[in-house]
């Protein structure tokens, strides 16, 4: 796992309250779990507390479009694959949503002619349609707008952007953006923004992403999910260990991250590898840490799993209590799950701290 692509995307997204890129299963045991990370972000802030239940519908209609509407790929016996795409950009006030999945080109003329007639009405029009669409059961069929699209133009207030990409001869992937402010703002993520994310999944094999404040309310939400992703997973022999090291990362970064304005700023993605998993974490940490931290890392690396093993039994009755000696422990429990040596790196940041990004690999 490259060092540089997740300090890449922590950079990208400095702004961002809240950012969650997930490509992978979709089902709607996995809405509930993406509904409460974004809730407990919402939660947390006054300001956009009242946003709650619009943003929670929106995203379960991006998720029932997936689920309800999406191709199925078979690419063999053995795989089943449904190339779900889901994002979720909080900037300031502002909400941008995003969703895509395979579409058989077949149906795209319809689709794009539904969506443009949504765009193309005010308010009073769209609840007419909504109305008149419920009465008559229109527009339903998969492939369809149907009333999720209707709805999601009708609750966001904004037009939804859209895209057909071409996948492959038969299906193309359809880009669908949708865009909730408390005010009138001048907030602007274009479509394309969302897409080259997606690119940039793809390409480093990214399943899921998230970068926020991280806190223990966060924490379930995302192993949740998890674990509805794996549960499709011939690897399960190496679950155990993911749910481990991730517990470790996210318990590292909420309680040991530097803390700037009551947020604990981090980043972390999981993907995948020849052999399992990569999973990559980020966060602040003041200058005058680095070298007592580095220490640390150093005495860890070059361990045997004998050794890390009696290393960690030694601290583990160590009558110290400090934070630094519990991280130390979190680190040995990390280092000892890996089937690879530890990665790490710092990155210059400014006077009082640096961005540090630690990678394992399962």
């Amino acid at each position: 796992m490259e060092h540089d692509i997740t300090y890449w995307f922590f950079n990208k997204l400095l702004n961002d309250k809240l950012f969650l890129l997930y490509s992978g299963s979709f089902s709607d045991t996995m809405t509930s779990r993406f509904i409460e990370l974004s809730e407990y972000n919402l939660g947390s802030n006054e300001d956009l507390s009242r946003m709650r239940n619009k943003v929670s519908f929106l995203m379960a209609e991006c998720f029932q479009n997936i689920v309800r509407h999406g191709e199925t790929k078979h690419k063999d016996e053995d795989f089943h694959e449904l190339p779900g795409f889901f994002s979720m950009k909080n900037i300031a006030n502002t909400y941008f949503i995003t969703s895509g999945n395979l579409i058989n080109k077949q149906n795209i003329e319809k689709l794009e002619g539904h969506l443009k007639r949504v765009n193309s009405l005010g308010a009073e029009e769209l609840r007419e349609l909504y109305r008149d669409v419920m009465g008559n059961q229109g527009f339903s069929e998969k492939g369809g707008a149907g009333l999720g699209i209707i709805e999601m133009a009708r609750k966001s207030g904004h037009k939804i952007e859209f895209s057909f990409n071409d996948f492959d001869h038969e299906f193309s992937f359809f880009y669908n953006q949708i865009k909730l402010e408390k005010d009138t703002e001048n907030t602007k993520f274009c479509l394309d923004e969302s897409i080259e994310y997606h690119k940039m999944m793809k390409d480093h094999e990214i399943l899921l992403l998230q970068k926020g404040d991280f806190s223990q309310e966060t924490i379930l939400p995302v192993l949740n999910i998890i674990e509805q992703n794996f549960k499709k997973d011939k690897r399960s022999t190496k679950n155990k260990a993911v749910y481990h090291v991730l517990v470790e990362l996210l318990q590292n970064i909420s309680k040991y991250s530097l803390n700037i304005d009551n947020r604990h700023e981090g980043i972390f993605l999981i993907k995948e590898t020849e052999s399992g998993y990569g999973i990559s974490a980020g966060n602040y940490i003041e200058n005058a840490k680095i070298d007592d931290f580095e220490k640390r890392l150093k005495k860890v690396l070059p361990l045997t799993d004998d050794e890390l093993e009696e290393l960690y039994q030694k601290e583990l009755i160590d009558e110290e209590e400090d934070d630094a000696v519990r991280a130390g422990l979190g680190l040995i429990d990390i280092a000892r799950e890996g089937t690879e040596p530890l990665k790490y790196q710092f990155h210059p940041v400014d006077e009082s701290k640096a961005f540090f990004t630690i990678q394992v690999t399962i």
